[in-house]
């Protein structure tokens, strides 16, 4: 009786350790289950948000291409007014720049509509920075922001050219925003082969901000600002929290310098192509 009943409570025992593998065992695909979840509902958002960011574009391109429409029709109707050359080709001249700039902003926008896979491919940096300066061209042309091109030859990276095109978006407009009478916006891009990180730096001349402010700047819905402005951009505070979550997901990192009255600098750092693909190795 002795042994039956100690054979009976191996068996008992055996069954609570089966029992339990099985708890944990459910217990880690749950886990899995939520995980995969909350990653389908990030890239959602983050796919949400870019949606929104093309919104905001979609008065400043439409207002551009009728500038550029405006512009060809007035310039062909002065050639057919005069038959003199020198008018003419004047007209043809002025056409032809508006008709290109048309096609740059055309070829900006479908490049941000198209670019909505989740996948990384190598990206040239330059390039996609002068994509979205086409976009803002006439923006900072109105708000009196001088563009500051500092550009060095640079390798390429490996990123989602949406997601940075949506980063850098975000950046331009916020330091447009924090000079509202005008200023300097300086874009400088290097890259330091010991690190292997190429560094993008977007620097404003404006208001700057208070430690607060930059304790506070990278938490979802916090904005300095009361709402859109006269453009319609900005306001929801999603846009710094976003670009922070888009660098890490680049396995990037993103540091800012400011203070009031002395601008705001702040700096993307990625890793280079090549690196990235040592690390993947």
């Amino acid at each position: 009786m002795v042994r039956s009943g100690g054979g009976g409570g191996g068996r008992q025992g055996h069954g609570a350790g089966m029992d339990g593998q099985n708890f944990q065992r459910q217990l880690e695909a749950e886990r899995a289950r939520h995980a995969a979840e909350v990653a389908a509902l990030r890239g959602q958002l983050l796919e949400a948000r870019k949606l929104a960011t093309l919104g905001e574009l979609l008065g400043t391109t439409t207002h551009e291409f009728n500038n550029a429409l405006t512009t060809i029709l007035n310039y062909a109707k002065l050639g057919l007014r005069h038959a003199d050359q020198p008018t003419r080709d004047k007209a043809l001249e002025r056409i032809l720049s508006a008709g290109t700039r048309a096609a740059k902003i055309a070829a900006s926008v479908l490049s941000m509509s198209r670019n909505r896979s989740s996948r990384f491919e190598p990206v040239d940096l330059n390039a996609l920075i002068e994509e979205v300066l086409v976009l803002l061209e006439r923006e900072m042309i109105k708000y009196r922001v001088q563009v500051e091109r500092e550009f060095s030859s640079v390798p390429r990276i490996s990123a989602n050219p949406s997601q940075l095109q949506q980063v850098l978006l975000n950046l331009l407009v916020n330091a447009r925003q924090a000079m509202p009478t005008g200023g300097r916006l300086i874009i400088r891009i290097g890259h330091d082969d010991q690190t292997g990180f190429v560094d993008l730096t977007v620097r404003d001349t404006g208001c700057g901000m208070t430690p607060e402010v930059m304790r506070r700047m990278f938490e979802p819905h916090f904005s300095t600002k009361a709402g859109p402005d006269a453009t319609g951009k900005g306001g929801s505070g999603l846009g710094l929290s976003t670009c922070r979550e888009i660098v890490e997901s680049h396995r990037g990192r993103i540091r800012v310098e400011s203070a009031p009255g002395r601008g705001t600098a702040i700096t993307i750092r990625l890793p280079m192509l090549q690196a990235t693909e040592r690390r993947g190795a």
